[in-house]
């Protein structure tokens, strides 16, 4: 019997399944972000050991015939944790944008619109080192669409109102009440005094969902511009690479797109729009099953069967938004 560990880390959390060759799910942990662009060093090690100890839980040590690993981080504290629990034989290093597009829709190429505590569009290969990307500057240069962004405008958005020359926005009372402020410019504490402050803006997008959900205006606007930052740079890069029709199959992945449905439809018309016909999915999976979706493919097992067994398999694992 073989056993394979699948491992999925970036800058909102870091999850692992451990199964075997029959698909089955033998343990499973999840934990904080280990991106240190978004958390401390000492943070990031703490969430390895807590998702590890997890995963692990009072299992004798013993060996990964295969691990499957995206990991956006200190990848070295990993590896030392995990040789506590286990020997490894074959790592299989994913990317984030693969494991996107395997997880999300058990493609090997076309493209990803990441949209998570950061944004990047991808166009992924088969062969690697064909791959292209428009985004990935972090959250000062770029990001647009990303939770980050989506936190950080509904954070102006408030301070606009507060200061007067803003439309009011029930994301005021909304933030106040999560962050539990006396006043309001203890908003300026909390975000720079914080070891990961862009973390902490991020965690607003789910407030922006929820106050869009009631029909807030200025939070609708916010995610249909997210939408619409999301579109555009999947524009840029199919013009750029001459991505051919084949080819122009969208996956939807992150955290941000789940906040509310405006984003994503918002993204779908606009591409519609510019490329009639083009094919854009929400994800089946987490990203932490592209190492589950791997398997299947080596073993050659038709997509809607592969789909079928691992949504009974890993039922915790399936993406509903």
């Amino acid at each position: 019997m073989e056993f394979i560990l699948s491992i999925d880390g970036g800058g909102t959390k870091l999850r692992a399944v451990l199964f075997d060759d029959e698909y089955q799910l033998l343990g499973q942990g999840i934990s904080g972000g280990v991106n240190i662009n978004q958390t401390t060093l000492e943070d990031s090690r703490a969430n390895v050991v807590d998702c590890l100890s997890q995963v692990f839980n009072g299992k004798p040590k013993m060996h990964i015939d295969r691990l499957y690993i995206v990991f956006v981080g200190p990848v070295e504290i990993l590896y030392e944790e995990l040789a506590k629990y286990a020997t490894v034989g074959e790592i299989i290093s994913l990317g984030e944008a693969k494991a996107g597009l395997l997880a999300g829709a058990m493609y090997e190429e076309g493209i990803l619109a990441l949209a998570g505590t950061g944004s990047d569009v991808f166009y992924v290969r088969k062969e690697p080192g064909l791959n292209s990307v428009v985004g990935a500057w972090g959250p000062i240069l770029g990001d647009q669409g990303s939770g980050t962004w989506i936190g950080q405008k509904a954070l102006q958005a408030v301070v606009a109102a507060i200061e007067g020359w803003g439309e009011q926005t029930m994301l005021n009372d909304l933030i106040s009440q999560e962050w539990k402020l006396k006043k309001k410019f203890d908003m300026v504490h909390i975000i720079h005094r914080s070891p990961a402050p862009f973390r902490v803006v991020a965690s607003v997008t789910p407030l922006v969902g929820k106050a869009a959900y009631a029909g807030d205006s200025v939070a609708l606007q916010i995610l249909r511009d997210a939408g619409l930052f999301m579109a555009i740079q999947t524009d840029c890069l199919i013009r750029r690479q001459n991505i051919q029709e084949e080819y122009r199959k969208v996956v939807c992945c992150g955290g941000a797109w789940k906040a509310h449905p405006s984003m994503f439809t918002t993204f779908c018309e606009k591409l519609q729009e510019l490329y009639p016909g083009i094919q854009i999915y929400k994800p089946w999976f987490e990203h932490v099953m592209a190492g589950p979706v791997m398997e299947m493919l080596r073993r050659q097992v038709p997509i809607e069967e592969a789909k079928k067994r691992l949504s009974a398999q890993f039922s915790d694992y399936i993406i509903r938004w």
